[in-house]
């Protein structure tokens, strides 16, 4: 790398296509826009094109593209087959809310029609046999048996009220309207009050319908939280959220690539790599990879594939972590001191490994997610990965900063978010969060280059307390920023350069073209960032050296070379 060393960041070298005829001084204005690549799962295996989803809403998407998917979940109505199928489509934003979808489940509908008709169920063999068992009566059971009640038990209040009157030492007084005998005798009234009123208010037995829901509750909650449905639902919810937050007036693009959950290693290259490959596709800033993901054992080896990729391709991944990604609930990895040190146990070699690597630049890790609904209707609360969070933080800071970065130690609200209680410390806590995160988790998680999402008591608001690579940096954390700005820079050269430098083109005149559409870029980002041009030879190399300043925003100060061949060779 050239130019400053501290805060780290640059450009050593750059490549860029060569076009053929004259070169254009073409006027870089407005500035190029910032694009955002959102990888992941939405349920659209039919399209694996990219989509540039840029001014769409979430509503819009889902009537244009309808998103059809099989889930699969264990039959508990049922011994056969194992496992009960479901065909998933999306088509409207109510259609995405845990309830619409139970009630789109076609076992859901059998069972319904069948509850005039128990044959109905019985029809389809052992597809419910379990559900048409649980129904058959049982043996009525003795109840006037279980009422009567012992002597001794009938006694118990009497004797209670007796021992209150009677204490020994227990004197009246005459002139004490309060006497212990009236006490007691109040006492025992509002408790047999009290007792009467819990024998009359026991509650019924179930009935046959009571019975039946809960058992299609179970199977609806098992579908719910497969790992497929879950992770679509929580895609778009994630997405429906990121796209309510962020201006739509912002100069940028947004490109969506479904990304199924399940890819081997093989098909998620041949998605991403090589020069066909999706990240290759246009110059992104940055890319959201939405599916959650593990880092031990193999699922590394996928990780290390995004990383390289990413690298290859100068941008930057936001990577969403599975809550168990440690190996331990969520829970209580939120409030462990020294979360970090779990990673240091056997099975994340390979991801310590990566850390290592100078890919690993190229990656942010986020872990916790935002709560957009609590539980209803036995339906499980909806999440948003903390991911989706980051982006939007990053995407809203674009309206006041040419330079993107992750807003750190102020909170953000988000009204669409939902507040609900958590133990902490032996007391309970009310955050948008779903795990309540203690005051070591965000520290500790950050030395490992996990960026940890925390809430904010009793408020919808939530707030980062880092801003991490993955790579190690200063003490032991690399800076998220930093690998932001980099990978726009990298963006805004190859825009403005992509035009001046043609084949055959001599020395004198590249550098002119490079120092002309150079200037034109830094009048379109307002002056905020200059560049100086100067041919230079470096190991008997014909070059023209770029630095480029940054004279306004959070990176006020910061200067970036690179180096570009005068000649052909």
């Amino acid at each position: 790398m050239t130019g400053q060393d501290e805060p780290k960041g640059g450009i050593s070298n750059f490549s860029i296509g060569l076009g053929s005829g004259t070169p254009r001084a073409e006027p870089v204005s407005p500035a190029p826009p910032f694009r955002v690549l959102i990888a992941g799962d939405f349920g659209m295996n039919d399209r694996p094109e990219l989509l540039n989803i840029t001014g769409l809403d979430s509503a819009e998407l889902l009537e244009a593209h309808r998103p059809q998917f099989t889930a699969r979940a264990k039959n508990c109505l049922g011994s056969h087959p194992a496992e009960l199928e479901e065909r998933i489509s999306f088509s409207t934003l109510k259609d995405l809310r845990p309830p619409e979808v139970v009630r789109s489940f076609q076992f859901v509908r059998q069972v319904d029609e069948a509850q005039a008709d128990r044959g109905k169920l019985s029809s389809h063999g052992q597809l419910y046999d379990k559900l048409v068992e649980a129904l058959r009566p049982e043996p009525l059971e003795d109840l006037q048996a279980a009422r009567e009640e012992s002597p001794s038990e009938a006694s118990d209040g009497l004797d209670a009220l007796f021992s209150m009157i009677n204490t020994p030492g227990n004197t009246e007084k005459a002139d004490d309207p309060g006497s212990r005998a009236k006490s007691a005798v109040d006492a025992f009234v509002q408790r047999t009050l009290r007792e009467e009123r819990r024998k009359t208010e026991k509650p019924e037995p179930p009935t046959e319908n009571a019975q039946v829901q809960a058992l299609v509750d179970a199977q609806a909650r098992l579908f719910l939280e497969s790992t497929r449905l879950r992770t679509v639902l929580q895609n778009w919810h994630g997405l429906n959220l990121l796209l309510s937050e962020v201006s739509f007036s912002l100069p940028m693009e947004l490109h969506l690539l479904q990304l199924d959950d399940d890819l081997d290693r093989e098909s998620l290259y041949g998605l991403l790599g090589g020069p066909s490959g999706a990240l290759q596709a246009d110059l992104f800033d940055v890319v959201l990879f939405a599916n959650p993901v593990g880092i031990a054992g193999q699922e590394a080896d996928a990780l290390k594939l995004v990383a390289r990729e990413c690298a290859d391709s100068d941008t930057v991944g936001l990577i969403a972590l599975e809550a168990g990604f440690a190996g331990v609930p969520g829970e209580r990895l939120a409030s462990m001191e020294a979360a970090h040190q779990l990673l240091e146990e056997p099975g994340f070699e390979g991801f310590r490994g990566l850390r290592e690597t100078d890919a690993a630049t190229h990656l942010a890790l986020f872990w916790n997610e935002a709560r957009l609904s609590v539980e209803e209707e036995a339906c499980p609360a909806v999440y948003a990965s903390a991911v989706w969070i980051a982006l939007a933080g990053v995407l809203t800071g674009l309206e006041k900063e040419i330079f993107p970065c992750l807003p750190v130690g102020v909170p953000s609200d988000f009204d669409a978010l939902e507040v609900a209680e958590s133990l902490s410390m032996g007391r309970a806590v009310a955050t948008a969060c779903r795990f309540l995160a203690g005051p070591g988790a965000a520290p500790s998680l950050a030395q490992y280059g996990i960026n940890v999402l925390e809430g904010v008591a009793n408020r919808t608001s939530l707030v980062f307390r880092r801003a991490v690579t993955l790579k190690p940096g200063k003490e032991g954390r690399g800076s998220l920023d930093q690998a932001l700005l980099v990978s726009r820079l990298f963006s805004l050269f190859q825009e403005a350069l992509g035009g001046a430098i043609v084949s055959g083109q001599a020395a004198d005149v590249r550098e002119a073209a490079v120092r002309e559409n150079l200037d034109r870029l830094s009048t379109s980002l307002g002056g905020e960032v200059s560049f100086q041009v100067q041919r230079t030879v470096v190991d008997d190399q014909d070059l023209i050296g770029v630095t480029a300043s940054v004279l306004g925003g959070w990176a006020t100060g910061q200067t970036h070379s690179f180096y570009l061949p005068a000649a052909d060779s």
